[in-house]
């Protein structure tokens, strides 16, 4: 059993590691995607204390390089649940179980996933990523923002069929191989393997070969919807010390509720978090 889970590994994740990891605690740190989070994709950062104009990805090499000098343990998987058992608590990755006595939720914002089928691991949620995987197949994206019809048309031209779920038809994407799909309710997804294979709305059935989603930004926050430990919007409420109304669950940076958001205080969330998980561990 590990004395701290950590899941995410952006600033706020990495700094809770840190500050872990020299409390003598034995930590581990979950991640899905690239250490940094959204901080690889910010092109330059010139308001953070001890840095002049580093782009987002360096000021991110700097976190990580300091955060692998402590031999922190991370591991590259998807969290999709959180069990609690009186004191004792099972995160639930898409390849393992691990228990812990505390946990640190720092996941950030992301693309948010669908509604009631977030554990489904065969939906791409980046068409730029994945389309190739689907030359001359035919696929499906759901979406509500522009974004999602700009991926529909990347799609189109490497896919044999695209249908999209849109609520509106627009001119500019009147290709022969994009068909739409209005006013319908989604009921379920049939997957094998993890490989989406079908999908079933209200009145219509829709074999496919993939299925993308874009529906925009949000806290990503779903493998925390068993806990009510969020707002309506998916972020996380916590007191002024980082803890959840869970004892022994903890959040920090950009998934909690608050006024600023910014990447030195995710970073300081981080830290609090990490110490008071520290003194609640030692109780």
């Amino acid at each position: 059993m590990y004395d701290l889970i950590i899941i995410g590994s952006g600033p706020a994740g990495i700094n809770a590691a840190i500050y872990a990891k020299r409390s003598k605690l034995n930590v581990l740190v979950l991640e899905k995607e690239t250490p940094g989070g959204k901080l690889n994709s910010i092109s330059h950062v010139d308001n953070y204390l001890g840095f002049e104009k580093k782009s987002g990805a360096e000021l991110a090499t700097n976190f990580y390089r300091q955060f692998r000098s402590l031999d922190i343990p991370l591991i590259r998987e998807e969290v999709l649940d959180i069990v609690i058992e009186e004191n004792n608590k099972t995160v639930i990755t898409n390849k393992n179980e691990y228990q812990t006595k505390a946990i640190i939720i720092a996941t950030g914002r992301g693309q948010k996933k669908l509604k009631n089928f977030e554990k489904i691991q065969g939906i791409s949620y980046c068409a730029l990523c994945d389309a190739n995987l689907y030359e001359n197949k035919e696929v499906m994206i759901i979406g509500n923002n522009y974004q999602a019809l700009e991926e529909a048309k990347y799609l189109s031209d490497i896919a044999k069929k695209v249908y999209l779920v849109y609520d509106k038809e627009f001119k500019e994407l009147n290709k022969k191989n994009i068909s739409y799909i209005r006013n319908e309710s989604l009921v379920n997804i049939i997957e094998k393997d993890n490989v989406i294979k079908e999908v079933v709305f209200k009145n219509l059935k829709v074999k496919v070969d993939g299925l993308f989603v874009n529906l925009g930004s949000g806290p990503a926050t779903y493998f925390c919807n068993n806990l009510n430990i969020t707002n309506e919007d998916g972020y996380i409420l916590t007191n002024e010390i980082g803890e959840t109304n869970i004892p022994g669950i903890y959040a920090a940076g950009d998934i909690i509720k608050k006024d600023i958001y910014q990447i030195i205080n995710a970073a300081s969330e981080g830290a609090i978090a990490a110490i008071n998980a520290s003194r609640y561990i030692r109780k």
